[in-house]
């Protein structure tokens, strides 16, 4: 059995992580009753493989979990836990720690079994990637039926899943296509990896969601300057894809199918932006609105904020229009914003608990190699769109994965420097 076991670590490893992805952003927890049980079951059989992962080799355990991620992670979980449970000031009640601890355990799980196979990191997430694409657009064709319309010649967004929205699918995808562009662009496997990346950049702009559709671009720049050290093929190659892009725009503004499912978004964004007074039947309109009442009311309670979700309990946070019959009626919602969610949520505090670590990382990553540098710096440009985007801090696995897997590169980085300087000694 310990052979077994041994022989196909890898193979392991890349079942429990997809597992663990699929069952917690394809599935999600609330809309099936077996949900959560399918999420159970991943994370006990990663919590049982972390045991005898334990046992084979204590020391990499130590680094696993007594680090600053942890501090991190459970410092401020226990923070939104201590404000959703007590219901702190104005706080929503709707605080739920099933949602808490299938969200941190995961991530904790799954940078256990990262540094228990840090020689095959990219390889072992690229094979999870793909699965988790394939998986995401099988699972959101038999469950969202907006892409019948598209049958019927009526294009508009699609890609929810169980476990979340268009722009939930968006997100996801964009992290799973990390890894797999690393291989493509700077590992130049092509043939393995194109396929993947199509379908990825697909399902990306399938679902409208501006905070995966615009960084997108940024991860392609960084890919290709991290690809080659001779400034003439940096320079080439970032022409070719400005042109892209600009035809790829291009589309997306003329493109009647492409219009309706992207385009009229971001037309909507800059004339929302332009307008002086607030379209609510606009998202940029609406978000606009919530901006407007974030800086009228932040400073009421600054420092330890307003309570967990506070704001979508404001009478001022009946911004969303919708149907109620023959009625149009607003509804209550949240900011839609991470950054100024959590500030609002938490004040001044909160926000500096959450994103010391990622600030952590960044200032870390300017002395490591370049390919920590690539990935690292694709995974925070990338939330500096979704959180500009979506409050993700607390239903989501999609930001502690991504901070784990960026302090994870950063420190192996450094420990495999380390590790060389002291063998050319």
């Amino acid at each position: 059995m310990k052979e077994i076991l041994n022989k196909n670590q890898k193979l392991i490893t890349i079942i429990l992580i997809t597992g663990i992805i699929f069952a917690r952003c394809n599935v999600g927890l609330t809309v099936y009753n077996w949900c959560v049980p399918v999420n159970l079951l991943f994370d006990g059989l990663a919590f049982l493989y972390s045991i005898w992962l334990f046992l084979q080799d204590k020391a990499i355990m130590k680094k696993a979990v007594c680090n600053i991620a942890m501090i991190w992670i459970v410092l401020f979980s226990g923070i939104v836990m201590f404000y959703g449970h007590f219901h702190i000031r104005d706080g929503a009640e709707y605080y739920s720690r099933m949602f808490t601890i299938l969200t941190v355990v995961p991530a904790i799980l799954i940078l256990i079994l990262l540094f228990y196979n840090k020689e095959n990191v990219i390889d072992i997430l690229s094979t999870c990637g793909t699965v988790i694409i394939i998986s995401t657009l099988i699972v959101s064709l038999c469950y969202d039926y907006v892409w019948g319309e598209w049958l019927e010649g009526m294009y508009s967004r699609v890609g929810a899943t169980p476990a979340g929205g268009v722009i939930d699918t968006g997100n996801l995808v964009l992290i799973m296509l990390i890894p797999i562009l690393y291989q493509l662009i700077v590992l130049k496997k092509v043939k393995q990896y194109l396929w993947i990346t199509i379908i990825g950049l697909f399902e990306i702009i399938a679902t409208g969601a501006k905070s995966s559709v615009l960084p997108i671009v940024f991860v392609f720049a960084i890919m290709i300057v991290g690809a080659s050290d001779d400034k003439k093929v940096i320079r080439r190659n970032l022409i070719i894809l400005l042109v892209l892009a600009i035809i790829a725009f291009t589309a997306i503004m003329v493109v009647p199918p492409l219009y309706g499912v992207i385009g009229y978004r971001i037309a909507e964004m800059f004339t929302g932006v332009a307008a002086e007074e607030y379209d609510l039947h606009t998202s940029t309109g609406q978000r606009m609105a919530m901006m407007a009442a974030f800086k009228e009311h932040f400073m009421e309670y600054p420092i330890f904020g307003h309570g967990f979700y506070a704001f979508k309990e404001m009478p001022y946070s009946a911004i969303e229009e919708f149907r109620q019959g023959t009625e149009i009626t607003y509804r209550h919602i949240q900011i839609h914003m991470n950054f100024c969610e959590i500030l609002f949520s938490y004040g001044v505090f909160g926000f500096i608990a959450y994103y010391w670590f990622p600030a952590v990382i960044i200032f870390r990553t300017i002395k490591a190699s370049k390919k920590a540098k690539i990935i690292v710096f694709s995974i925070m440009i990338s939330f500096v769109f979704m959180d500009l985007g979506i409050d993700m801090y607390y239903k989501y696995l999609l930001p502690y994965y991504s901070y784990f897997l960026a302090y994870f590169m950063v420190v192996t980085d450094k420990c495999e420097t380390t590790k060389g300087a002291i063998s050319e000694k």
